[in-house]
C-alpha cells in the first residue's frame, strides 16, 4: 500500500468519526444535520479514492469511477451548510436548493453514464486517477462550476466574519471560514493549476478536507461553535415574526428591516436601508409621531399608516422604544408594528353585522306594527268579505315578519333554519282558523338565504291557507306539508284530501289572489316550475334550485 493510498483510507476514517461527532452533538439542530451528511459523503468518497489507487487494473479502475458519481452532491452539500451557517435567506425559495443540488445530479448522472467528466483511467505513480476527455466541453463546464461553488463558501465566511458584530459570532465564522479555505487552496493547487500545466501530482483536496473537519469538530468542542447564540437567535426571532421590524439609527435612517416588514411594503432590502424612516409614512405622519417623543416616556404606542411601494396606504399599529448602549447613551431607535388591515375589516364587518340584526330588528317591529293596524281596522269591518281580506293580508305580514325574526335570532344574519320557521307557521294558521284539522309536517333541516326564504314563506302560507279555507266545508280533513332537498333542487308541497280543484278552474288565472301569489312567488321569484295533483283532493309541488 503507498502512502497516497492510506493517507485517503485514513481521511475517510476521520471523516466518518467527525460526522458522527457532529451528529451527536446536537441532532436537531440543522447545521449538524447537512454537516454530518457531508462529512459522510467525503468519508465514502475518501474510501473509494483509497480503492482506486489500490485499484489492480483500468477496469477495476474504472468501475470505481462509477461507483463513486455521487462526488458532485458533496460541494453541493457544503455550499448548503454554508448559506444556513450565513443565514442566507435565500434557503427560503425552492429556485436555491434546485440551483443547488439539480447541477449536482445532472453532472452525476454524466459521471454514471458517460466517461465526458473523468474520462479514462490512468496509472501514476500514486495509483490510478482520472484524464482529460478527449471534448473537454463538458469537463469544463463541470470545473468551473465546481471553482464557483468552492469560492462562494469562502466568500460568504468572509463576508459573514466581516459583519459579525460580538466576539462570539466572529470566532464562529473564523472557525468555518478558515476550515473552507484550506481544502479550496490545496483543490484548486492539485487540481486545477496542475492538470493545467502539464505536471500531474496526486489529488489531495479529500485528504485536504480532513483538516476542515478536524478544525471544525475542535470549534465545536471547545467553543460549540454551531450552538444557538444570543446573537443568533435574536437574529432567527427577528427574521421569523410576523410583526414588522425597524431598527432606525440616530439620523433617522433605516439600519435593519425585517423580511415581515419588506413584504409588507413591497420593497427589496436594498431599497430601505440607509434611507429615512419617514420615507415609508404619509406625508407629516413621522413628523406627528416624533412630537410625542418628549412629551411621553419611551416605549410609546398608536395606530398609524404606512405608505407601501406603490402608494397603498396600510393601518399598523406602532411601538416605538429607544435602543440603548450600556452606558444608557441613546443608538437609536426600534419600531416594531402589527397589520391592522384584518383587524379593520372584522371591525367593519362586525359593524355591518350589528347594523344588519338591527335592520332585520326593525322591519320585524314594522310588519308587527302594521299586522296590528290591520287587525285594529278588521274589527270595525261588518263585510265579512273584506274582514276576510284583511285576515289574510295579516297573515301575509307575519309570515315575512316571522322570517326577519328568524334572521334576528340567526348566527349569520343571512340565512335561516326553514325547518323551524315552516314548523311554527303552519301551526299558527291551523289555530287562527280553528278546524278539527289533522296536520302533518315532513320537513327536512334546510338552511335557506333570505331572498329565498321570503317568497317560499308566502308560497306555504297562502297553499295552507288555500286549504283551511276551502278544502273541508264542516268537516274534518288532513293538511300534509313538506319540504325535501334534493341534488341542486329543494321540493316544496302542500297537499289536502279535501274537496280538491275543480277540473275547469287554471290555478294560474284564478280570481283569487291567493293562488295568483303563488303563482307569481314560485315562477318568477324562485324560478320554479309548479305542479298539481287533482286526484283525492289537491296537491301542489313546487320545485326550483337551491341556490
Amino acid at each position: 500500500m503507498n502512502i497516497y493510498a492510506l493517507s485517503s483510507l485514513l481521511a475517510s476514517y476521520v471523516f466518518f468519526v467527525v460526522g458522527i461527532f457532529i451528529y451527536q452533538k446536537d441532532a436537531k439542530n440543522e447545521l449538524n444535520r447537512i454537516y454530518m451528511l457531508t462529512c459522510a459523503l467525503l468519508g465514502y468518497l475518501a474510501f473509494l479514492e483509497y480503492c482506486l489507487r489500490e485499484a489492480p487494473d483500468a477496469e477495476a479502475a474504472h468501475f470505481i469511477f462509477k461507483v463513486g458519481s455521487l462526488w458532485p452532491f458533496g460541494i453541493a452539500l457544503y455550499m448548503h451548510f454554508v448559506l444556513i451557517f450565513t443565514k442566507k435567506r435565500v434557503l427560503q425559495r425552492k429556485l436555491t436548493y434546485f440551483l443547488l443540488y439539480v447541477p449536482a445530479l445532472i453532472f452525476a448522472v454524466l459521471e454514471l453514464t458517460t466517461n465526458t467528466l473523468t474520462g479514462e483511467p490512468v496509472k501514476e505513480y500514486w495509483g490510478w486517477t482520472y484524464s482529460v476527455p478527449e471534448n473537454a466541453l463538458i469537463y469544463n463546464i463541470n470545473a468551473l462550476w465546481f471553482f464557483f461553488l468552492t469560492i462562494l463558501p469562502i466568500i460568504l465566511c468572509f463576508s459573514y466574519f466581516y459583519r459579525a458584530e460580538n466576539t462570539i459570532e466572529k470566532r464562529r465564522a473564523a472557525f468555518v471560514f478558515i476550515s473552507a479555505l484550506i481544502p479550496a487552496v490545496v483543490g484548486l493547487a492539485t487540481e486545477g493549476v496542475s492538470p493545467a500545466t502539464g505536471a500531474r501530482v496526486p489529488e489531495m483536496t479529500l485528504v485536504a478536507s480532513t483538516f476542515e473537519v478536524v478544525i471544525i469538530a475542535y470549534g465545536i468542542h471547545k467553543y460549540n461553535i454551531f450552538a444557538l447564540t444570543p446573537a443568533v437567535a435574536a437574529d432567527d426571532i427577528v427574521s421569523a415574526m410576523s410583526n414588522v421590524l425597524f431598527l432606525v439609527r440616530k439620523d433617522g435612517c433605516i439600519s435593519l428591516a425585517n423580511q415581515s416588514a419588506l413584504t409588507l411594503l413591497g420593497y427589496n432590502e436594498s431599497e430601505l436601508m440607509g434611507h429615512p424612516l419617514k420615507s415609508i409614512f404619509a406625508e407629516h405622519e413621522w413628523e406627528n409621531i416624533q412630537k410625542g417623543f418628549d412629551l411621553a416616556h419611551f416605549p410609546i404606542s398608536r395606530e398609524t399608516t404606512v405608505k407601501t411601494k406603490d402608494g397603498r396606504m396600510i393601518p399598523v399599529f406602532l411601538s416605538i422604544s429607544v435602543v440603548r448602549d450600556e452606558d444608557g447613551s441613546s443608538l437609536g431607535i426600534l419600531c416594531v408594528g402589527h397589520d391592522l388591515t384584518d383587524h379593520r375589516k372584522a371591525e367593519e364587518a362586525r359593524k355591518k353585522d350589528v347594523l344588519l340584526k338591527e335592520i332585520h330588528h326593525r322591519v320585524k317591529n314594522n310588519m308587527q306594527i302594521i299586522s296590528s293596524l290591520l287587525s285594529l281596522q278588521a274589527r270595525y269591518i261588518t263585510d265579512e268579505k273584506y274582514k276576510e281580506m284583511f285576515e289574510e293580508s295579516q297573515n301575509r305580514i307575519r309570515s315575512m315578519a316571522s322570517i326577519h325574526e328568524k334572521l334576528y335570532q340567526s348566527g349569520d344574519l343571512e340565512s335561516i333554519n326553514f325547518r323551524e320557521y315552516i314548523i311554527e307557521m303552519v301551526n299558527r294558521l291551523v289555530r287562527s282558523y280553528g278546524q278539527d284539522i289533522v296536520l302533518r309536517i315532513d320537513v327536512d333541516d334546510i338552511v335557506l338565504g333570505v331572498d329565498t326564504a321570503v317568497p317560499c314563506g308566502l308560497v306555504f302560507n297562502e297553499l295552507v291557507t288555500n286549504a283551511l279555507k276551502h278544502a273541508f266545508p264542516r268537516r274534518k280533513g288532513e293538511v300534509k306539508v313538506g319540504l325535501h332537498a334534493g341534488e341542486g333542487t329543494i321540493e316544496l308541497v302542500v297537499a289536502d284530501d279535501g274537496v280538491g280543484i275543480p277540473d275547469d278552474v287554471d290555478f294560474r288565472n284564478t280570481e283569487t289572489l291567493g293562488l295568483r301569489l303563488v303563482t307569481i312567488l314560485a315562477e318568477d321569484q324562485l324560478n320554479g316550475e309548479i305542479r298539481l295533483t287533482r286526484d283525492k283532493g289537491t296537491k301542489f309541488c313546487i320545485t326550483f334550485k337551491n341556490e
